[in-house]
């Protein structure tokens, strides 16, 4: 550096990449120059722009930088220039239109297409100068901001398939049935959370087209700050991965990790096998020797009553269950000859609550001789044959592709066609490239500083939701919520952890509140000392009302038979005097 500038001032800055060897910055907030040590080469970018809150550098210096000239496609949305579509294909659907805008990132702005409106078909697309084929690496990356949530919506781009060899690309044509050579990006909606890597692949045999999805398809993430999406497409090495904020989520081969294969299988079923009838796949059977035994009846109940069981002292046998409330009161604007004649609402006989009233049935038990329906025991089969499968035959759309992305078509255009029940959509720095390092790079310059500045804006804001003292369990709470096992969840949990963040005093009653509620039910169960002994030690004790209702008899003193002898006296009192109305 004193070669390049000797009398300037550099001071290191942190490397969020440990593929960055070395990085310098000259300390101004208006400008600055920085200088690199990426892959052995130095880069040199100029008339960048300081974000003095991300602790970062914006994307505008990439875009500076000669490396971008190598790229394919770089936009960094900083002006609209992608042509909006009516893409709808359904009736109900109502379109949208991106548009271009500034998100903020801590103290500065920053460029970005835009999808401002809920419940919108959005289709937007930006051609390319020269469009891309498969003969090398192929890195597409971009950026996407859902940034008032992610409930139900796609995020994706469709990178579109050249019309033809003389014509060209027109965006204002696109539509849901453009043809597209690969679909990359995230979608969550319902059961789908997942970052499609989708590529059409056009047949050898008889030219029709096939979807191949990537299986191992990483999960979306479930917060409301940027991301960043690469996928890098090696047809040399047949081989793919998909990378979510630089760190490598998916990889596997061409052959292998797509569904369907890029190449067919050589056999399939034959669709004119059948399964025999007399095939037998079933490896049990019914003992056929088995016979029911003769004490085993079907017809037995589950339940009988009890037998043993009496009708309890006092039980009264013609009192009704309910009786008609003799506080009611015809309402004054009653009208027998519109309402009928008026009829006091009906209330539960208050005679009734001391034994019992009504037609007293015994209570019914458990069946001893209940055995259900008798099925003969199953053996092994002898004609059992195995699982059936139809037989295989050579599959007439078979071929074989050593380089099956040459099959997948150029990319002329670049668009995002997608329908989202979630407004604030933000897409930004979108890169096609052939080199890995110049997407690292922009991952470095223009993403790193957001993801640091939003986390900061997201921390502050937790942080004003804290009380001074923070608890010390809540706190650990939201460390917990941070754990990848969780990040499905992770939208469920974290209105739970909230609530506990502004009423702690909810956590600690429950964390000292299930203990005893535990240990309260162990006690029940096991430490209690039990209400029944033997008849040789003690008789029974039974609760008086218990007692009442099965005619047992219980361990009373004589206070206590006194006392039933001057209820009794009472409650027939009470009978006389309302037979006594009654006549």
């Amino acid at each position: 550096f004193d070669v390049l500038a000797p009398s300037l001032a550099w001071e290191p800055f942190a490397r969020p990449d440990p593929s960055i060897l070395s990085v310098f910055v000259m300390p101004s907030a208006a400008s600055m120059t920085m200088i690199s040590s990426v892959g052995g080469g130095f880069l040199l970018l100029t008339s960048g722009v300081l974000l003095s809150n991300a602790g970062g550098v914006h994307a505008a210096a990439f875009s500076a930088s000669n490396r971008v000239s190598s790229s394919q496609l770089f936009d960094s949305f900083d002006h609209m220039a992608w042509t909006n579509t009516r893409a709808t294909y359904n009736t109900w659907q109502t379109p949208g239109k991106m548009v271009a805008a500034t998100m903020k990132v801590g103290a500065d702005t920053d460029g970005a297409m835009y999808a401002p409106d809920a419940a919108r078909k959005y289709a937007a697309t930006t051609t390319l100068k020269t469009p891309v084929d498969y003969s090398k690496v192929t890195v597409l990356q971009y950026e996407v901001r859902p940034s008032s949530g992610w409930t139900c919506g796609g995020a994706y781009l469709k990178f579109y398939n050249e019309t033809g060899e003389d014509e060209d690309f027109d965006a204002s044509a696109v539509d849901n049935n453009t043809p597209y050579s690969v679909m990359f990006g995230p979608d969550k909606c319902g059961t789908t959370n997942k970052v499609h890597l989708i590529f059409r692949r056009k047949s050898l045999i008889d030219g029709s087209i096939e979807e191949k999805h990537l299986k191992d398809a990483p999960l979306v993430p479930s917060d409301s700050n940027t991301h960043v999406y690469t996928a890098v497409i090696d047809p040399v090495k047949n081989h793919v991965k998909v990378l979510v904020d630089g760190e490598e989520k998916a990889s596997g081969s061409i052959f292998e990790a797509f569904d369907p294969p890029f190449n067919p299988p050589k056999e399939i079923d034959d669709p004119e096998d059948k399964k025999p009838e007399d095939w037998i796949d079933d490896d049990k059977m019914d003992d056929p020797d088995a016979t029911k035994p003769d004490d085993w009846d079907e017809d037995a109940p589950m339940e009988i009553e009890d037998e043993k069981a009496e009708k309890p002292e006092g039980w009264l046998d013609d009192e009704p269950e309910q009786i008609p409330d003799p506080e009611a009161e015809q309402p004054e604007d009653w009208d027998e000859e519109e309402d009928g004649e008026w009829e006091a609402p009906m209330i539960k006989n208050p005679a009734c609550d001391d034994v019992g009233c009504g037609e007293w049935e015994a209570p019914m038990k458990p069946n001893p001789d209940y055995k259900g329906k008798w099925y003969p025991p199953r053996i092994p089969n002898p004609a059992y044959k195995g699982p059936w499968a139809p037989r295989k035959i050579p599959n007439p759309a078979y071929f074989e592709d050593d380089a099956p992305l040459k099959s997948v078509g150029k990319i002329a255009a670049v668009g995002a066609e997608i329908w989202t029940m979630d407004g604030g959509l933000y897409f930004d720095n979108l890169l096609i490239t052939d080199d890995e390092a110049i997407a690292e790079e922009l991952r470095l310059l223009g993403f790193e500083p957001k993801q640091v500045a939003q986390k900061a804006e997201a921390d502050a804001e937790t942080d004003k939701k804290k009380p001074d003292a923070v608890p010390f369990l809540v706190g650990h709470l939201y460390e917990l919520l941070e754990n990848p096992a969780l990040e499905q969840v992770k939208p469920h949990l974290k209105p739970v952890v909230d609530f506990f963040m502004e009423f702690p005093a909810a956590l600690y009653i429950l964390i000292v509140a299930l203990p005893l509620l535990i240990l309260s039910c162990v006690y029940t169960v096991f430490c209690m000392p039990s209400s029944s002994s033997s008849d040789e030690e003690e008789e029974e004790e039974v609760p008086a009302a218990q007692a009442k209702k099965e005619d047992a008899t219980g361990k009373d003193d004589a206070a206590e038979e006194e006392e039933e002898a001057e209820e009794k006296e009472a409650e027939e009192k009470k009978s006389t005097r309302r037979r006594t109305r009654r006549a």
